[in-house]
């Protein structure tokens, strides 16, 4: 058995910007960083030869008998389109079941269909014997969305699950570069301790306001064209920040990419949202967004370390739950079965040791 883990995103800045609609014309830039939850897939052998996809998330389950190719449509669409790429170009021969998961419901904004993406081709990969580098490994998960699924998604997510890390990313017509930003463990230790996720309890819609997104950045509708022109740029600010140790400055360049965000669609936010964050701001947060794409998912928030508690208990009163998390370094990577043995002992040790307030989604 083959399983791979790739981790979720926070985006500090720059999203919007590496959809091709806006990155062919005027290039982009997204600064964001891997944290420590995690999509994971599962590889083994049949035991008929037929296929089996599993996805712990959906509760669903679809079987396939010996010979019979999955067709790539919904219900689970994206390990149809994986296996599809694998079988196509004699990798995969035999029959295997295939099991999926997630450390968050989908449609929280974290990236966790990219993730997901990421995490199947590592695990297909490695079952197949097949040695791909992590640019290969991003860009395969990005042409399985966008190319064969024609998700109107932009790039930054499957790169950000394949590299780990926290990143400067660039994006131009035919390539993408992934630029380490090299903090220090001092300064990566105090940006850990300003930073706080809570789930809004909505699940967002990402397909439709970046559809609408793609449609207006590409009949260059001004608003919208100079909101991403201005998110690109307060992303050049946060990497300079970070890299200057400004962290204060950080937060509150969240709050400015934020206010920008909203101008891009008017289901980016809602009173609801709007109300949070205020609430938020006033018990003395810098800044923050929601995460992903917007309308919903998790709420972001950057904080002087003083200030936290308040800014927690505020939110929790008002029923908005916690996800703890912290800066991953890692990309997604495989381990084999021993490992994983002991990763699910390590993990159920930790779960009954820690007081983590796990995000829900009813």
């Amino acid at each position: 058995m083959v399983i791979a883990h790739a981790p979720l995103r926070i985006s500090f800045a720059g999203g919007g910007t590496d959809i091709d609609a806006y990155y062919l014309n005027y290039g982009g830039l997204v600064v964001s960083s891997a944290i420590t939850r995690y999509c994971s897939a599962s590889v083994r052998p049949s035991s008929d030869g037929g296929i089996r996809i599993t996805s712990a998330d959906y509760q669903l389950s679809e079987c396939f008998a010996p010979g019979l190719r999955p067709d790539v449509a919904e219900p689970l669409a994206l390990p149809k389109a994986a296996i599809e790429w694998f079988i196509k170009r004699g990798l995969l021969h035999d029959g295997i079941d295939l099991s999926l998961r997630s450390d968050v419901p989908p449609g929280t904004g974290l990236g966790s269909s990219s993730a997901m993406a990421v995490a199947l081709v590592r695990a297909l990969a490695a079952y197949c014997a097949v040695e791909m580098t992590t640019e290969q490994v991003a860009e395969l998960a990005c042409e399985l969305e966008i190319s064969r699924l024609s998700m109107p998604i932009g790039k930054q997510d499957q790169y950000a699950s394949a590299f780990g890390g926290l990143n400067a990313i660039v994006f131009e017509p035919g390539v993408v570069r992934v630029q380490p930003l090299g903090l220090s463990d001092e300064t990566l230790c105090d940006l850990n301790r300003r930073l706080l996720l809570f789930a809004t309890g909505r699940q967002h819609n990402s397909t439709e306001i970046l559809r609408g997104q793609r449609a207006d950045t590409g009949r260059k509708k001004p608003v919208v064209e100079q909101a991403l022109h201005q998110i690109k740029a307060i992303a050049s600010d946060v990497q300079q920040a970070l890299l200057a140790g400004e962290l204060d400055d950080v937060g509150r360049l969240l709050d400015r990419g934020w206010q920008q965000k909203k101008q891009l669609s008017t289901a980016i936010s809602s009173s609801a949202i709007d109300r949070w964050y205020a609430l938020a701001r006033e018990q003395g947060a810098l800044g923050g967004k929601i995460v992903g794409a917007g309308g919903g998912g998790f709420l972001l928030l950057a904080c002087v370390p003083d200030r936290r508690e308040a800014v927690r208990r505020a939110l929790r009163r008002h029923g908005l739950r916690e996800l703890r998390f912290a800066l991953e370094p890692d990309g997604a990577r495989t381990v084999d079965e021993r490992e994983a043995d002991d990763e699910a002992r390590l993990a159920i040790v930790n779960a009954r040791g820690r007081d983590v307030h796990d995000a829900t989604y009813h």
